[in-house]
């Protein structure tokens, strides 16, 4: 009698298990006021301390922020305290404008900058634009270049010459992707925003805080139809090595990134200014950096500022809970407390093997 009640119980318990619904909360204010920003927290739980990265990072993800030689010796000051041993400056430039920059950063600071150059737009349908596509970037290269970036195409080209846009998978760009392949330089890729970003920013979308940056409606092809165009590039051109940058603005489903990840063994990822979606799921993100730690590259997109440097420390680093994480969405988050041979991977292994790929 007590083992049949016994199972009985298991049995019951298993099916109540499966049945709990995903419900949200029952007692929202009436007036809406739900604003987690405003919110003081009362949980009283471990803080942990940081002041820099615990080995030497290479950010992989940084633009022009400053204007000035007094603001870029400023930068190496606060690199240098948080621990940043090196940069990369994805100018989107070509020619004299990204000449300008070297000398702005690495010719300043050799060794602390790494620049990454664009490509030209001009005359697209001509035909010559292809050969044009490689001397530029043959030319940059010389002049500086590590590799291509950030180039961008979220829906609405690559390439936009009035209405029409000529997005990532367009033939015209091939020669871009094979010179690069050639030259053994990365392409650091954004295609794409967020899949929300492309629905309508009503109160179902959970991104709709960010609705500046939303796509919906403004005759893009839709985000699935953005991840098929870049696969198409990735496919065609297995001989160059690309970075997707925002991990293919795929970060609320990490298990499709490990599937883009073992059909595309020439691309790798960063997770620059995505962190706080990570920090929803600690769990998954956790053993997703465990599983893929040769693959992830470290990246902020941000200003330069030291709590935005030392906010991916806690995240990365300790198992801190309940704190805001770097460009926090609605939510806060939870540290991952990486091992050492992962961080170390992360943080400064995985942009060096990727910059020794240059010949």
């Amino acid at each position: 009698m007590r083992l049949v009640l016994l199972a009985a119980l298991v049995v019951a318990g298993s099916a109540r298990a499966q049945d709990v619904p995903d419900k949200p909360p029952e007692d929202v204010p009436a007036d809406n006021r739900f604003d987690p920003g405003r919110m003081q927290s009362s949980l009283v739980v471990p803080r942990t301390a940081v002041a820099r990265f615990r080995f030497p990072a290479i950010d992989v993800h940084s633009h022009d922020y400053v204007e000035t030689p007094a603001a870029v010796a400023e930068w190496v000051k606060l690199q240098e305290r948080v621990g940043v041993a090196r940069t990369f400056v994805l100018t989107g430039e070509t020619g004299g404008a990204f000449q300008a920059l070297v000398a702005k950063y690495a010719g300043a600071y050799p060794g602390r900058f790494v620049m990454f150059s664009g490509f030209t737009t001009e005359g697209i349908d001509a035909p010559d634009y292809g050969e044009r596509l490689r001397a530029g970037l043959r030319a940059d290269v010389a002049a500086g270049a590590h590799g291509m970036g950030e180039l961008s195409d979220k829906g609405l080209g690559l390439v936009r010459v009035g209405d029409k846009a000529y997005f990532i998978d367009d033939p015209r760009f091939d020669p871009l992707w094979d010179e690069a392949g050639k030259l053994h330089v990365p392409v650091f890729v954004h295609v794409a925003e967020p899949a929300a970003f492309y629905e309508p920013p009503d109160e179902k979308n959970d991104l709709r805080r960010s609705a500046n940056w939303s796509l919906y409606g403004k005759g893009t092809p839709g985000f699935q139809a953005m991840l098929e165009k870049f696969e198409r590039v990735l496919s065609k051109h297995p001989g160059t090595q690309f970075v997707a940058v925002h991990s293919f603005n795929l970060t609320n489903d990490l298990g499709a990134i490990a599937a883009l990840l073992r059909r595309h063994p020439n691309v790798d990822v960063d997770f620059a200014a995505r962190m706080w979606e990570l920090a929803r799921q600690p769990f998954t993100a956790r053993k997703f950096f465990l599983e893929h730690a040769d693959r992830i590259l470290f990246g902020t997109d941000n200003d330069p500022a030291p709590a935005m440097y030392l906010a991916h420390v806690r995240q990365m680093e300790t198992q801190d809970e309940w704190f805001w994480p770097a460009d926090a969405e609605w939510w806060r988050g939870y540290g991952l407390g990486l091992p050492d041979g992962v961080l170390k991977k992360v943080y400064r292994e995985n942009a060096l093997k990727l910059l020794a790929r240059r010949r």
